[in-house]
């Protein structure tokens, strides 16, 4: 028996990728077409004129509405403008919000639609999830794989650093969430994807490898953590779930936005939990291991350092096994709110603090 599995038909990840655009097979796609461009704010509107530059006179009509907020208010005035006037292709121009708004509207839509990822701050540059705010809240929901994903690293170079560390943060949270995904196989709680999972693992292993390089500028980080991240999006639809990058980790991430404020970026708070979760793991020796890579990457090692109190990390751990139906370490012991507050002094010391400084904002 096989398996359908759908993954973009062409990747583009490349200095000049913009201009260099009449130059791929993704521009004979919007020859002569009706295009709709799903915009970001701030910086992004930038972005969005030079894409629309050198497409004008060559599409039909070019379109260009702004995304706000990755709300189910905006989904749907998106999704109402598209059923009145409705496209032949779109194309998403932004971070995660704006990339995950451009998918679901795509999805419900039935409108293929193309990614320019402006920051990699999370696997939403290739995923078939999107992560949309609903009553305040966020919630993950299945979405079709972008049809193309165009980097262009000239952009990507101007971006806040913090934003590229979130999306290492994203990624390293692979080792945790796979641990916890052969759990639940070993459990019998669910099936294993081999694919999915060799997939997910090289992933970070080859971004683990290429930061362990002697000599590595900041331009081949930025491609090959791109890269690592779409490894990523392409393990989740073979696994047909986020299951080969979403473990316990991100279920401290979710409840840190649900009981806690949210506070941070997505990825900064996954990095948080990925060292609880490694710890529970039975892994102290990783946690160790990674620290130095926390500092050389710029990744935050204490939960204060993102705005969170003792009291709300601690609520953190507390919920987040309610978070969602998934099996992981937490289901495999009863911690109990002494054995949280034990765990917490040995994961985040005091000498682990004022190593981030929370600038910069959230990427749309």
């Amino acid at each position: 028996m096989t398996k359908k599995v759908h993954i973009p038909v062409q990747l583009i990840i490349e200095h000049g990728a913009i201009p260099n655009l009449p130059q791929t097979p993704v521009f004979d796609w919007l020859k002569g077409k009706k295009v709709l461009m799903v915009s970001g704010s701030g910086q992004t509107r930038k972005v969005t004129g030079r894409v629309e530059t050198v497409i004008s006179g060559h599409a039909a009509t070019v379109q260009v509405l702004a995304c706000q907020s990755n709300s189910l208010d905006t989904i749907n005035e998106l999704e109402r403008h598209v059923l009145e006037d409705p496209p032949e292709m779109m194309i998403g121009i932004g971070g995660g919000k704006a990339l995950d708004v451009s998918k679901v509207v795509g999805t419900r839509s039935n409108v293929p639609v193309i990614l320019f990822p402006t920051a990699i701050s999370s696997d939403a540059i290739c995923s078939p999830v999107a992560v949309i705010k609903m009553l305040n809240k966020s919630t993950s929901i299945g979405v079709k794989m972008p049809q193309a994903v165009i980097i262009d690293l000239d952009i990507l170079s101007s971006c806040p650093h913090r934003l590229m560390s979130a999306g290492i943060g994203d990624l390293l949270s692979n080792k945790t969430a796979l641990f916890d995904w052969n759990l639940a196989h070993q459990a019998g709680k669910e099936e294993m994807n081999t694919f999915a999972n060799l997939m997910a693992n090289n992933a970070v292993e080859s971004f683990m490898n290429t930061l362990n390089q002697d000599e590595l500028d900041r331009s081949r980080l930025m491609k090959v953590a791109s890269e690592s991240l779409i490894m990523s999006g392409i393990a989740m639809s073979i696994a047909g779930s986020s299951r080969p990058c979403s473990g316990s980790e991100h279920l401290v991430s979710h409840a840190m936005d649900y009981h806690c404020g949210a506070k941070a970026l997505h990825g900064e708070q996954v990095a948080i939990g990925l060292l609880f979760s490694q710890y529970l793991q039975g892994q102290r020796e990783r946690v160790e291991y990674l620290a130095p890579y926390y500092e050389k990457l710029g990744l935050p090692t204490h939960y204060e350092d993102l705005g969170y109190t003792r009291e709300e990390m601690h609520r953190a751990i507390r919920m987040a096994p309610t978070m969602r139906n998934r099996y992981t370490i937490f289901n495999e012991m009863a911690l109990s709110d002494e054995e949280i507050d034990r765990i917490l002094d040995i994961v985040y010391p005091d000498e682990a603090k004022n190593r981030y400084r929370l600038t910069g904002s959230s990427v749309g």
